[in-house]
């Protein structure tokens, strides 16, 4: 085993068990996580060149793949080994070296994380390596490139419903009768040709149904998103024009309809499954209603999940990709327990309350006037490295009109 060779592993096992820990704490929220070696041609030692792509909003692994092999040939800046000092990178090797990749995706529907290993000489890609490691470590190769149709039955998913959008619509175009792609229980890609009748519709509306019918899912509910409306809400990003280009054209000059069914109530038991390894709850009130409440008894906040998930559908996630829009959810009532908690061990002046979930207010002790309230979840974004309490006093005091010497507010 020559030097080189066992500085990339030990550097690979290294990640692989911080990885294992990241996935563990954060879950549906982890980011991609990967690092590159570039290898010096004088000396052959190894030097990390990046640390991380957090960027998982891929179209598809052909994406993945290419970003991560095109990484160190856009790169115009210098890097200096570790080892000799000599320059690594940039226009100085004219694109001779020689460095080894390793990045890492979690999977949040089939909860395993895919790991690649690619190796890349002077421009090539001489080989790429990937595996599935599930909860308990244990490890699963899988042969990449792959299709979709190919990477689902391995991994117990799709990597990327985008790109299973552009492989269904090749396969049922031009549209000639109505056709269905299950992506997961309860979600599927629907295409229809154009509705010209109140018999077509009712003949597309009878379709939909039995297709449901035949789910294992318990839900009764479902909502039909059109990609087309995209368009009509005057998204700017993420839409079809951007990763379904070459349809682009057939879709907007046709009426096939081309569209996502789904269920609500799926969508939320996934939200609340996800939720629960981060110490919260997410409740409804009643069935009906589309606002969930996710939080604790004392903090909590709301956020309506089939605004979510329809924005999802129109955008090609699935119910596991549409967790996106939860994560800010979820991160602004982590912000506002630690902030509203923190607050009422420093001003012990007042009488803190919380109302409504993240409304913090202060009265006088003996009084009980009130003196100060306002939004816990209005508050600027906190950085995570407000450990010591002068540089929360520094954060928090200018926002609610506190002075950060004597703790008492200013008006």
């Amino acid at each position: 085993m020559t030097q080189t060779g066992t500085s990339w592993e030990q550097e690979v096992r290294d990640r692989q068990e911080f990885r294992s820990q990241m996935v563990q704490n954060f879950g549906f929220t982890v980011m991609d996580h990967g690092v590159a070696l570039l290898r010096c041609p004088r000396c052959a030692a190894l030097t990390a060149i990046n640390s991380a792509f957090p960027d998982s909003d891929w179209n598809s692994l052909d994406h993945l793949l290419n970003v991560l092999e095109s990484y160190l040939e856009s790169r115009s800046d210098q890097i200096l080994c570790g080892a000799c000092r000599d320059t690594l990178g940039g226009p100085a090797c004219n694109g001779d070296f020689e460095y080894w990749l390793w990045h890492a995706h979690f999977l949040p529907e089939s909860k395993r994380d895919l790991q690649l290993l690619i190796h890349r000489r002077n421009g090539t890609t001489d080989w790429v390596e990937g595996m599935l490691v599930d909860e308990a470590g244990q490890i699963c190769p899988i042969t990449l490139p792959a299709s979709e149709v190919e990477f689902r039955p391995r991994a117990g998913c799709f990597f990327s419903v985008r790109q299973a959008w552009k492989d269904f619509l090749h396969d049922n175009w031009p549209v000639s009768r109505f056709g269905s792609l299950e992506i997961s229980d309860g979600y599927y890609l629907i295409v229809n040709p154009p509705v010209d009748s109140d018999a077509d519709l009712q003949e597309f509306k009878e379709n939909c149904v039995r297709l449901v019918g035949r789910s294992s899912s318990s839900s009764n509910q479902y909502e039909f998103a059109d990609l087309s409306w995209a368009d009509t809400w005057s998204f700017e990003e993420n839409t079809y024009h951007q990763w379904l280009s070459e349809f682009e054209r057939d879709l907007e000059d046709t009426d096939v309809i081309a569209g996502v069914l789904a269920s609500p109530p799926r969508f939320y038991e996934i939200v609340q499954a996800e939720l629960r390894p981060f110490g919260c709850w997410l409740r409804r009130e009643g069935d009906n209603t589309p606002v969930a409440f996710l939080g604790d008894d004392e903090y909590y906040v709301s956020f309506d999940y089939r605004e979510f998930l329809i924005n999802a559908m129109i955008k090609g996630y699935s119910y596991w990709g549409a967790l996106k829009f939860v994560e800010p959810v979820l991160e602004s009532w982590e912000q506002a327990r630690e902030t509203g908690e923190r607050l009422k061990a420093l001003l012990s002046a007042y009488s803190c309350t919380v109302y409504g979930g993240h409304y913090f207010q202060c009265r006088t002790k003996r009084g009980r006037k009130i003196v100060k309230e306002f939004d816990l979840t209005r508050l600027s974004e906190c950085d995570d490295d407000l450990e010591e309490n002068s540089a929360f006093i520094s954060w928090i005091a200018p926002q609610i009109e506190l002075d950060p010497q004597t703790l008492k507010f200013l008006v």
